[in-house]
């Protein structure tokens, strides 16, 4: 994975790394020393089992061809050498393991290399028939049940974490696409606002211009309408920035949430009554930048939204490294201190939290 690896897809990768490499000790290693006979049995294939975890540990991130080659020649001259001193099946577990990761690993003819990694093993086994022919039979199947067991292992996890990483994928492109959505809304509001008006501007700049000449008090009347209609764009325009339009919060917390869970968070809502009465357009303007924030970063997992008569608090963890300031908790500060209350931002190993507390708040 590339260094921008999100943290649910590196804590997956862990679990799935330490699940692999425990079972691979597990049936390899106390297989092993349950069923041998002198000690240095467990001690001859010792070696190559832990080339082999060693190679599974890094199922991920695969050493190169060659070097996977060359841990299974090694796994394989061992488990011969193994057999033909009396060593149990479970010394075919090396071999089983590195082969399950080179089939996992060919994003080209893995059938054929499954076929030729169960030759292998199968044709080795054969070699019992030097050491203990009566245990041939015993040989062959335990070591082709160990190999079929992490090819069909190794082959169906790289399967799972293909569509692991194609389904946060999606998530992280829905997370970005309800961002794009939110500037569309608000690019089409300020066309709604501006479009219009500035149309007209232009039209009576075209009309005082044709009659400078000849109808002055037209002119004049012409030019205050313009100054009239430029003035209350510009107001029409700092509300839009400032979001002073009526807004449901009821309606906002529900938006915020659907967003959120569509991008993988698990929101948590404290607080009964989310109407909150004058302070309702602040409490919804708050909501929506913090939200926005939160989707433009999405590393969080868990967000938490607080809820009283007089204050909003939202808290999300993942915010690692250094929090830039954004500049529209800056334009939000402002607007809220005007309306006399206050807006606190901090952040504290990886918790991001943005608190809204209002004083006396007009309608």
């Amino acid at each position: 994975m590339t260094t921008t690896e999100v943290r649910p897809l590196t804590r997956m990768r862990a679990i799935t790394t330490y699940t692999i490499v425990g079972t691979g000790i597990l049936v390899g290693g106390l297989s092993l020393i349950l069923s041998a006979g002198p000690w240095w049995h467990p001690a001859l294939v010792a070696p190559s089992l832990i080339a082999a975890i060693w190679v599974v540990s890094r199922w991920h991130s695969p050493p190169r061809l060659p070097v996977l080659l060359g841990a299974l020649a090694f796994a394989e001259i061992t488990w011969a050498v193994a057999i033909l001193v009396g060593v149990d099946v479970p010394a075919a577990v090396p071999v089983a393991l590195i082969g399950g990761v080179i089939v996992a690993t060919r994003p080209w003819s893995r059938s054929l290399w499954s076929l030729a990694l169960v030759a292998l093993i199968g044709a080795t086994a054969l070699l019992s028939l030097v050491s203990n022919p009566d245990s041939t039979l015993g040989f062959v199947v335990g070591s082709l049940f160990y190999t079929v067991l992490f090819i069909a292992t190794f082959w169906l996890n790289d399967i799972a974490w293909k569509l692991f990483t194609e389904l946060d994928a999606m998530r992280a492109s829905d997370a970005e696409l309800a961002v794009v959505k939110e500037r569309m809304r608000f690019a089409a509001d300020l066309h709604d606002i501006q479009g219009h008006t500035l149309h007209v501007i232009k039209l009576k700049a075209a009309v005082a211009a044709r009659l400078q000449h000849t109808d002055p008090e037209r002119v004049a009347a012409e030019l205050a309408e313009i100054e009239r209609l430029t003035g209350e764009t510009i107001d029409q325009a700092q509300q839009l920035v400032n979001s002073t339009r009526r807004l449901s919060f009821a309606s906002e917390l529900v938006n915020a949430t659907a967003l959120m869970t569509a991008a993988g968070m698990e929101v948590d809502v404290s607080g009964g009554d989310t109407r909150v009465s004058a302070n309702e357009d602040l409490f919804a303007l708050v909501l929506r930048e913090g939200t926005t924030n939160i989707l433009r970063h999405p590393v969080a997992r868990n967000v938490s939204i607080a809820i009283t008569a007089d204050a909003l608090t939202i808290s999300n963890d993942g915010a690692t490294g250094t929090v830039r300031p954004e500049r529209g908790l800056a334009a939000l500060r402002e607007r809220v201190a005007e309306s006399g209350g206050a807006l606190e931002v901090s952040h504290e190993a990886d918790a991001f939290t943005l608190s809204l507390t209002c004083g006396r708040v007009a309608a």
